[in-house]
């Protein structure tokens, strides 16, 4: 007997959307390498410094190869890209990828920090919001929420920095020391970031978990259970979280996506040596290759955390695969 609803295969459905991923970063590589030579200036000029004279900066545009087309040097660094290999840094001469290697950890620290903080100020605050709905708590989680959403990152990381200067003057409120300098000073040092940049993202969890918690209590399976004698608390733990996760986890994957792109704020506002502050210093010094490599690595972990997104959403709705 044929099946009534057939499910796609996932090795199409993880095929296509690798594809789809694949488009994606040639587009942004192209919008990348176009938009870094908008900016005034390039890196001939930052070398031979503002008293150079216009032989120094002629030879220099050579060396770099910026006096060939824009075509053709794009064409150059995409066959290098091909072959792994992200050029070199222009302001010190060390090999782009060394130069992620080296901060990648430290933003995916920050990152796993501030992933924890959203989740375990979100995810309960929602839950005990509908089960609250209508009562002081929901008001005040409401509130912290719409706050969190409405303020940016990088204001609310000074709001902190102040609070904890004044507070406890002896807290590092900026700077950052490695995990293995000092596993005390480092857990220290990427609290207030963390704060800072998972808060804000907890609030859209907040508020996206309290909706489908709200809607989960007017399933019948939901009335079911409180009829056969189960509290609401224990009906909302064994059924309602369950069933509530879906859009949550779907956002959740998204903000994850988010948090790389917010970390250029976060990272130069605590002075935290990641691909944030990375990005930033490399578009002061018009230092080509380390951007585009940066804005590729942004736009490349939009791409994965959408994909994870799709497999999950695809296991809780095996029907996602079909219309997509």
């Amino acid at each position: 007997m044929r099946r009534a609803t057939s499910l796609p295969p996932l090795i199409p459905f993880i095929a296509r959307r690798v594809l789809r991923g694949l488009a994606v970063l040639l587009v942004l590589s192209i919008v990348a390498f176009g938009l870094v030579r908008l900016l005034p200036g390039n890196p001939a000029d930052v070398l031979a410094g503002p008293y150079s004279d216009a032989a120094t900066r002629a030879r220099l545009t050579e060396d770099l190869g910026l006096n060939r087309s824009v075509m053709e040097q794009y064409l150059l660094w995409l066959g290098r890209l091909f072959h792994g290999d992200f050029g070199q840094s222009v302001y010190n001469g060390l090999p782009v990828l060394d130069l992620i290697k080296q901060r990648l950890p430290n933003t995916l620290q920050l990152a796993v920090a501030a992933t924890v903080v959203s989740v375990l100020w979100g995810v309960p605050a929602g839950v005990l919001a509908a089960l609250r709905q209508g009562r002081i708590f929901d008001r005040l989680a409401r509130g912290s929420a719409f706050l969190g959403l409405a303020t940016p990152v990088f204001v609310f990381g000074l709001c902190l920095i102040l609070a904890a200067s004044y507070v406890v003057p002896t807290w590092p409120a900026v700077g950052f020391v490695p995990l293995s300098d000092d596993p005390v000073r480092n857990l220290q040092s990427i609290v207030l970031p963390a704060l800072a940049l998972g808060l804000p993202l907890g609030s859209t969890l907040c508020r996206f978990m309290r909706a489908s918690m709200i809607e989960v209590y007017e399933q019948d399976y939901m009335r079911t259970a409180l009829a056969t004698g189960a509290t609401r608390w224990q009906a909302t733990l064994r059924h309602g979280v369950r069933n509530a996760s879906g859009p949550v986890v779907t956002v959740a994957g998204l903000q994850l996506a988010g948090l790389v792109g917010n970390s250029i704020l976060i990272e130069n506002v605590f002075a935290i040596p990641g691909i944030g502050q990375l990005t930033v210093n490399s578009l002061l010094q018009k230092d080509y290759a380390v951007t585009q490599a940066c804005i590729l690595l942004l736009g490349l972990t939009y791409i994965v955390m959408n994909l994870v997104v799709d497999l999950i959403h695809r296991l809780i709705d095996p029907k996602v695969g079909e219309s997509r």
